[in-house]
């Protein structure tokens, strides 16, 4: 599936390579996810945070796990939290689209609520924000 820029006249304008990174990042976020549901998650009691979490000289691999998990779920909530600025009314659709390769057609055959172009914009506006986030 090819995806497309925004133009450079228009104000969510990204270069092509942090373009291609944002659109990459949310092709990511399925993997994220199933690694965050399958993760054994061995610190139930504890909330661990990447930088309170210390290791001895040795290796850790409760601490690797916390750490991993950590990672995971900010990337997660990065995409979550973008979206949700980027269109507060559309952020699921937004979600859709970009993280499982829908196009605007088949978003609106689903019920999506607005129109085609109104999708494509607040999607650019998403790539624009995200890119800048990360």
């Amino acid at each position: 599936m090819r995806t497309y820029a925004p133009k450079k006249k228009t104000k969510y304008w990204l270069p092509p390579e942090e373009y291609r990174l944002a659109v990459h990042w949310c092709k990511c976020y399925s993997v994220w996810l199933k690694e965050l549901e399958t993760l054994p998650d061995t610190s139930k009691a504890v909330t661990y945070d990447s930088d309170k979490v210390q290791t001895s000289g040795g290796y850790d691999a409760t601490a690797e796990l916390a750490i991993r998990r950590t990672e995971l779920a900010k990337k997660v909530w990065t995409v979550n939290y973008v979206a949700s600025q980027a269109a507060p009314d559309l952020w699921k659709w937004i979600l859709k689209g970009t993280t499982e390769n829908y196009t605007a057609d088949q978003l609106i055959q689903q019920g999506m609520p607005c129109s085609r172009n109104h999708y494509y914009q607040k999607r650019q506006k998403f790539y624009y924000l995200l890119a800048r986030r990360i």
